[in-house]
Order: C-alpha cells, then sequence, then structure tokens
C-alpha cells in the first residue's frame, strides 16, 4: 500500500503501520521550526543588546550566520527523512507491479 493512501487522521490511527504521519506534517513542524529561530533570535538581539551594546552588534552579525547554519542543518535531517519515506514508497510500488508481472 502506497504511503499517501490515507488522510492525516487515517494515518494518526494506522495501527499497522502502512501509512505514516511525518510525512504529511513536515512543512508545518518545518514552518513552526523556523518560526521559533526567528523568535529566538530576536530575543537573542534584546538579551545581547541589554548586556552591552557590543554583544548586541555581535549578535546582529553573528546571529544570522548562525540562524542559517541552523536552518540548512534542520532541513538536510529532515529532506533525509523525506528521502527515507520516498524510497519506501517506491519500493513498495515496485513490489506491487511484480507481483501483477507473476
Amino acid at each position: 500500500m502506497a504511503m499517501e493512501s490515507k488522510g492525516f487522521f487515517g494515518s494518526l490511527f494506522d495501527f499497522s503501520f502502512e501509512s505514516f504521519v511525518f510525512p504529511k506534517v513536515i512543512s508545518f513542524i518545518y514552518a513552526v521550526i523556523v518560526v521559533l529561530l526567528a523568535i529566538g533570535y530576536l530575543g537573542l538581539i534584546v538579551f545581547a543588546f541589554g548586556q552591552g551594546s557590543t554583544a548586541g552588534v555581535g549578535a546582529i552579525i553573528l546571529g544570522p550566520v548562525v540562524l542559517i547554519l541552523y536552518l540548512i542543518m534542520i532541513r538536510a535531517w529532515m529532506e533525509i527523512a523525506i528521502v527515507m519515506f520516498r524510497i519506501y514508497d517506491n519500493t513498495d510500488r515496485i513490489v506491487e507491479m511484480k507481483k501483477q508481472d507473476n
């Protein structure tokens, strides 16, 4: 059975684990992570300026670099997870095609 055959709630309550939830919610999870990182960065800037202007300027200069590195790392891990689900889905399709040929 292909992994996209059930909806979100169908996958959530699929106790045989033939359908997966993660591929359906990964976009939402990534959006939440981006928002949380942006809020964290703004909080860092406020905190850094509270410590002094040098720390604040340092946070403004170095903060985006660190933020981008975190986003790249998180995005890469999420893409690896999705690739694994796609490998499963494609392998499942190949098995189904082989069953139909026999």
